[in-house]
């Protein structure tokens, strides 16, 4: 888009360097001193092919050199052993959404949250290991019996969204599941010993389901009289175990499972690594928002309506399936030395407002080559849009009726196509788009990597008198939802018909000029988010529109004029 009268870059450019030698499409890298002496070194791995971008994994190597400080001299007796050494993985996995971000019932602890480990035999990896795999998820609190007041009795397995707002002050009872996924963690190898680097597929040495953040805190880990003694005790904690289990889920404060590799006996020079994979999976944002109507449906006793607690349970609880065949996934990535398969780029892409429409023009992959072979590989383009705000899940664009604004495909096209023009679009809304590659398998590229962060908006062009100036919606009512614009642009008026350069002066009707607007796009339309020079928010009330120093497209002098509005608040 223009402002400013230059072209602002609509989406992000790459500005890095490309290193072959990597990999992953993205790797992080961390080293730090740890005491009783040891170097470590954390590196994750994070990749944009749409198969394996909902895990990362994260390798660990750790170097005995009994040195913890910042010079590079040890700091205690170098030969000597550190003997029956764990090292303890875990995650707080949180897993209840209806936190401080999309609100359920419950925001800081998750008494409703519980975890467990399963142990998993790869399909992708037949004679691999094991995947023992610590997961959590979204269960029923007792104390929440229902989701409006005076209604049946529920369960609240995954959150039905019920309020927005600051602590759910606002009711929103769009029944969309909020809490719908799985988060686990699962080791993909760990060392057998100091001088024997080959997967040791007995581990991890134990595992406990579910801890509260408490017990962290003071690393009290309940029956044990230590971390260590729990680290070397070789049990394996089911949430069977778990205290409260499965009716009273207030008994547990978060979802923290731990997993613990060991013994090791380390002297000086001696190194272990241990790799591991973090992954989530579960229900669609459309799904959860589809099915959360259906259930409230249900809730309400509406006629026809089947989809009961049990047939939402059931749903959710696929979940844990997805996330196993993630982290499946990542196993067998690990395996192939992360050599997976490599999507094309995304385009670098410019949107620009036009009249009536909205243009976008992005980067020719056709003679990119494929990451492996290098021989050109380009299939064609897919085109994304998101009507509203860039992000998804803000306040101003949730409604009871579960018609979120959502990111949404709108076009294919070929690879010969290197623009497209958007005709289907409203004057005055906001819109965002993104631009992904297809390679000839169907590889698509991140459709996160180019979404354009700056608002298009289709314009009509200026007119050649002042005349017929409109305001739109004129009266402005705050409460009218969608007869408003959407999402942070519900508190703006649209001024159309304008004269292609013009100032605007917006008064009270007493007279006192609260806004100065000078309209330089040449367009017929402009907005105003009812906010005044002293950036404060008008009140109810009467407001005069004085348009002058109009000029036309030749910057020729026209008539200016005078409107009302009426804003209601």
């Amino acid at each position: 888009m223009f402002a400013n009268g230059e072209l602002q870059v609509s989406s992000r450019r790459f500005k890095g360097e490309i290193d072959p030698k990597l990999p992953a499409d993205m790797m992080v890298e961390l080293r730090y001193k740890a005491q009783p002496g040891l170097d470590v070194l954390k590196r994750s791995y994070s990749f944009s092919n749409p198969n394996h971008d909902d895990y990362v994994i994260f390798y660990n190597r750790f170097l005995c050199t009994f040195d913890w400080d910042q010079d590079p001299d040890p700091e205690t007796d170098v030969n000597q052993t550190l003997r029956d050494v764990y090292f303890v993985f875990g995650y707080n996995f949180q897993t209840a959404a209806g936190t401080w971000m999309t609100y359920a019932r419950w925001y800081e602890e998750g008494k409703d949250d519980w975890a467990n480990y399963e142990e998993f035999p790869s399909t992708l990896v037949p004679d691999g290991r094991k995947l023992a795999i610590s997961y959590g998820w979204d269960g029923d609190h007792p104390d929440i019996t229902e989701f409006e007041a005076g209604g049946r009795l529920f369960d609240d397995t995954g959150d039905p969204r019920y309020a927005i707002g600051e602590g759910g002050s606002t009711a929103l009872a769009s029944a969309e599941f909020v809490s719908s996924t799985y988060a686990g963690f699962a080791a993909l190898h760990v060392d057998k010993a100091t001088n024997d680097h080959a997967d040791d597929v007995t581990q991890p040495s134990s595992i406990i389901g579910n801890m509260s953040i408490y017990n962290v805190w003071d690393s009290d880990f309940p029956g044990f009289a230590t971390e260590w003694d729990w680290a070397a005790s070789g049990t394996r904690q089911t949430v069977l175990d778990q205290s409260g289990w499965p009716e009273d889920a207030s008994a547990q404060e978060g979802d923290y499972p731990f997993q613990a590799f060991g013994p090791y006996n380390l002297v000086k020079g001696d190194s272990v690594v241990i790799v591991y994979a973090l992954g989530v999976n579960g229900l669609s944002r459309q799904l959860a928002i589809e099915k959360g109507l259906e259930w409230r449906a249900w809730y309400r006793g509406e006629a026809g309506a089947t989809f009961d607690d049990a047939a939402k349970n059931a749903l959710l609880a696929t979940g844990k399936d997805s996330l196993f065949q993630t982290l499946d996934r990542a196993l067998w990535a690990w395996n192939q030395k992360l050599n997976i398969p490599d999507p094309l780029p995304a385009p670098d892409l410019t949107v620009r407002s036009g009249p009536n429409r909205i243009d976008l023009e992005w980067e020719d992959l056709s003679a990119v080559g494929d990451f492996d072979t290098a021989t050109p590989d380009l299939g064609g383009y897919r085109i994304y849009r998101k009507r509203g705000n860039f992000l998804v899940d803000e306040d101003s664009e949730l409604n009871p009726e579960g018609t979120h604004l959502m990111w949404e495909k709108i076009a294919d096209v070929a690879a010969t196509q290197t623009t497209y023009t958007d005709n289907n679009v409203v004057r005055g809304e906001a819109y965002h788009y993104a631009v992904t590659a297809i390679d000839r398998d169907g590889l698509e590229s991140s459709k996160y990597a180019n979404r354009s962060e700056l608002p298009a908006f289709a314009f009509e062009p200026g007119k050649e008198t002042a005349s017929n100036v409109r305001i739109v919606p004129n009266p402005f009512l705050s409460g009218a939802g969608d007869f408003n614009f959407s999402g942070q642009r519900a508190n703006t008026i649209l001024l159309v018909n304008l004269p292609p350069y013009c100032t605007l002066r917006i008064y009270t009707v007493t007279g006192d000029l609260i806004k100065t607007i000078e309209h330089t796009s040449g367009s017929a339309d402009d907005q105003w988010d009812l906010i005044t020079a002293s950036n404060q928010f008008i009140a109810s009330g009467v407001y005069i529109l004085q348009v002058e120093n109009a000029r036309n497209l030749n910057h020729e002098p026209i008539g200016g004029s005078i409107h009302k509005f009426v804003v209601v608040r």
